[in-house]
């Protein structure tokens, strides 16, 4: 739980760093495009005993996100087939906040990518 929330404040602070920073440069506080790296890059988690292996749900997110439908509606209805195919597994051995946070990102990516 504390590494979870320290990775949330790190996030967060980032964010907060990429503020006013340009964007795409359309009124200058949009968020960057965000690639399939970054989006792993936020979706995984450091291991710890006893809680949920974030890599499996976060590289088949990674693997759809490499080559995304081209419009923002196909690319969001993607994420929630890519969400509901994982959701029955990862509810029951515990990892449903992991899944949670990575199909957020995913609408994260669609959206940061086609402004």
């Amino acid at each position: 739980m504390v590494v979870r929330m320290l990775l949330l404040l790190g996030l967060l602070a980032s964010l907060a760093g990429c503020a006013g920073q340009g964007g795409s440069g359309r009124g200058g506080d949009l968020a960057p495009v965000m690639t399939p790296s970054d989006f792993y890059g936020f979706c995984s988690a450091l291991p710890t005993p006893g809680a949920c292996l974030s890599d499996p749900i976060c590289l088949r997110y990674r693997q759809e996100l490499s080559s995304p439908p081209a419009d923002l509606a196909s690319c969001l209805a993607m994420c929630r087939e890519t969400e509901k195919a994982l959701y029955v597994d990862n509810l029951v051995n515990g990892c449903g906040g992991i899944l949670e946070r990575a199909s957020d990102l995913c609408e994260q990516f669609c959206r940061r990518r086609d402004r």
